[in-house]
């Protein structure tokens, strides 16, 4: 017999608690590339890419003067040069958000995780949703290195981050023993058998829904079909040998030689790691935030964070301008070894792969969070300018374009009113 509220109606609460909180809803098919457009968009940018610093740049030293195709290189970017077409600069986007290191985490999603209740997609991270459009393809529907706080999923769950390079090494080419690949045969079963559960009592239901609730019911029954499918996937990868690397120096950081905190090749440790990842196919979408440290450079004493409050004193910013140039020396390697490495197709990874940098935090030495610091790469976009954004249009609207660019059939990323005006695809 169904329980019914004392106005004859079935109560709310009894949906929620039968058949509502054992599980969180999949992303529906609806939401998933349908076109032959959209899947035309996905085979040319299937992957992303995201580096972000915490404490912003020194933001003279970063953005270009003179905006479009003809600016000339601001002093940090100068260890990209030779990559100059290959990647866009924009100056005057972000957010429009307050809060300086509070509000850095909303740099991919434009929302502060306290207001994520007034948006319909939370506080989702454009990373987290590129992850939902094109994770079942790979082992790992995402990774996320280093430092956590920057992704978040729909739910409004912290995406936590693997931050020591050993780990990420062993989890994505060290086979699993065979009492793990038991272990999570088993975690499968039993998350099958919670879905069996859940299907029955929404079943139990329909006899007391009017029309529109059964359509809403039917919805949910195509998440757990979906779910089932997730899950089936999930299954075949237990068996499935993992990627071998036939590298001497990275089959060192599986032994943890590289996870000390100070030493000058952290950064580019955890980029190595970042490429491979994408070009062994074990996920088709990574990030990696930056943690806090010297990291031994010569010439550095003081701590990032410490530096990006230099107060325009001399020696600090000498020793931030160190920092800097190291970062976008890595980042200009990492965009570079995506360049030169070819697809069975004849076409580079680049083409292939959207590579975001950028903070949440503009100029650190104000904990402004306006007028980012970001550059984009690859993912056949019409690159070599500078875009002077002008605050005329949200940075939610590049991740729109971004999105749509892997396929989404979606006309809104969280604060975004339109796509980008501006940036233009090639091909």
């Amino acid at each position: 017999m169904p329980i019914q509220s004392s106005e004859g109606r079935i109560d709310r609460r009894t949906v929620l608690r039968r058949c509502g909180v054992s599980i969180a809803l999949p992303l529906l098919p609806s939401l998933l590339p349908r076109t032959s457009r959209a899947a035309e968009q996905a085979s040319q940018a299937s992957r992303m890419a995201v580096l972000s610093v915490p404490f912003g740049m020194v933001v003279d030293k970063f953005h270009p003067t003179e905006s479009g195709p003809d600016y000339e290189l601001a002093p940090t970017l100068e260890p990209l040069r030779k990559l100059k077409n290959d990647f866009t600069v924009f100056s005057n986007l972000d957010h429009d958000v307050r809060g300086g290191h509070a509000a850095n985490h909303t740099l991919l999603s434009g929302i502060k995780s306290t207001e994520r209740a007034g948006y319909p997609d939370g506080n989702i991270t454009v990373d987290q949703r590129a992850a939902e459009l094109v994770g079942y393809q790979t082992r790992f529907p995402s990774l996320v290195f280093w430092n956590e706080g920057m992704s978040y999923t729909r739910t409004g769950v912290r995406v936590p981050a693997i931050t020591k390079p050993s780990e990420a090494f062993q989890l994505m080419f060290v086979d699993d023993s065979e009492e793990q690949r038991r272990f999570n045969r088993a975690s499968l079963e039993s998350s099958g058998s919670i879905l069996d559960v859940v299907l029955e009592d929404a079943k139990s239901l329909q006899h007391a829904l009017g029309t529109e609730d059964r359509q809403k019911l039917q919805e949910y029954f195509t998440s757990i079909r979906e779910t089932e499918k997730k899950l089936d996937l999930a299954g075949s990868w237990i068996e499935r040998p993992k990627p071998k690397i036939n590298d001497a120096v990275m089959t060192k950081v599986g032994t943890g030689d590289r996870d000390e905190n100070i030493g000058s090749n952290l950064v580019e440790v955890w980029l190595d790691l970042m490429f491979l990842a994408l070009q062994t196919d074990s996920t088709r979408v990574v990030s990696m935030s930056v943690k806090n440290c010297n990291w031994g450079l010569d010439g550095v004493t003081d701590s990032y964070h410490t530096l990006s409050h230099h107060g325009l004193r001399d020696d600090p910013l000498r020793q931030l301008a160190i920092v800097e140039e190291y970062l976008m020396v890595n980042l200009a390697r990492f965009i570079d070894r995506l360049k030169t490495t070819k697809q069975p197709d004849g076409s580079s990874m680049l083409d292939s792969t959207q590579v975001l940098f950028g903070s949440g935090l503009g100029s650190g030495n104000r904990h402004s969070n306006d007028n980012l610091p970001l550059l984009l790469a690859g993912g056949r976009w019409q690159h070599g300018r500078h875009i002077d954004g002008q605050r005329k249009q949200p940075l939610c609207n590049l991740y729109l374009s971004m999105l749509q660019r892997m396929g989404a059939e979606q006309d809104y990323f969280n604060r975004s009113n339109s796509t980008f005006t501006g940036l233009e695809t090639v091909g």
